[in-house]
């Protein structure tokens, strides 16, 4: 029998887009996996093992992964579709050529234009 398979990875971005930010869907995998933890009662588990990325990882079965999608959805209606990448803004100096994991970059407090005469308290007022 030939069965659609996906790796953890695209299930996990599956997950996210259909069920929502409510958790790192990476770890949650994971977590099934190793028995700690379930989701609204429901639990997703892997089919086999194939061949990703040069290694073997474990792959979910597409019609487990719409079942599970389902199972959730009916358990908690207000898990939300479509969510749209979560970009944050940081302030970066180009100049910086450290490594990417030693560098701390500030990330923006807000996206709206600082207004003129603002106090601390008044969200105009933008810490640098």
């Amino acid at each position: 029998m030939k069965l659609k398979v996906l790796s953890a990875p695209e299930v996990a971005y599956l997950l996210r887009r259909e069920l929502g930010p409510t958790r790192n869907w990476d770890d949650t995998l994971a977590d099934m996996r190793r028995g700690k933890v379930e989701v609204h009662g429901c639990i997703l588990l892997p089919n086999c093992m194939g061949k990703h990325a040069h290694a073997w990882r474990p792959m979910y079965a597409a019609p487990d992964i719409l079942a599970f999608i389902a199972a959730v959805r009916a358990a908690d209606p207000c898990a939300t579709r479509n969510v749209p990448y979560q970009v944050k803004t940081v302030h970066a100096d180009p100049t910086d050529t450290r490594p990417w994991y030693t560098r701390k970059l500030l990330v923006a407090r807000s996206t709206f234009a600082p207004m003129m005469g603002g106090s601390a308290r008044t969200p105009g007022h933008m810490p640098v």
